[in-house]
Order: C-alpha cells, then structure tokens, then sequence
C-alpha cells in the first residue's frame, strides 16, 4: 500500500486564505474595488447585492460572502 502524505496533508490544510475588505464600488465589467484594512486597494472579481461601501471577504481574488460591520481597534503590546 502507497500512502502520499503530502496529498493528505494537503487536503486537511485550507486553500487560500480569506480576509476582510471594504468594497468601495462596483465596476462595469462585474468586479468591485476593494480596499483591505491593511491599505491594499485592488480589484476582486464579483459583486454584492449591496450598496457599497459594505465589508466583504475576499478569497482567491473574488468577493465571497457579506462581511462583519464592526468596528476595527488595534493595540500595541
């Protein structure tokens, strides 16, 4: 019996990572323009039935799901 440990590693571990973006508007040609809360400003594929501006998740470069709308702190320790 032939195991492939990294294919089953693989299938455990989560694709791409998913992160939180303010979509500011939505474009012609069917993507959005999103600003990530690092201060990243892209373009993501898709678009919410919302009106921007809204929060959304971005995964692989397309608008995924509706996103929190809370309010954003951070702290230095």
């Amino acid at each position: 019996m032939q195991t492939d440990l990294w294919s089953q590693f693989g299938s455990i571990v989560a694709g791409a990572p998913r992160y939180l973006a303010t979509v500011h508007g939505h474009n012609a040609d069917g993507t959005s323009s999103v600003q990530t809360f690092e201060g990243g400003s892209m373009r993501a594929q898709g678009q919410l039935s919302q009106t921007p501006p809204y929060n959304a998740w971005i995964q692989d470069g397309r608008v995924v799901d509706q996103g929190p709308n809370l309010p954003l702190s951070s702290l230095s320790v």
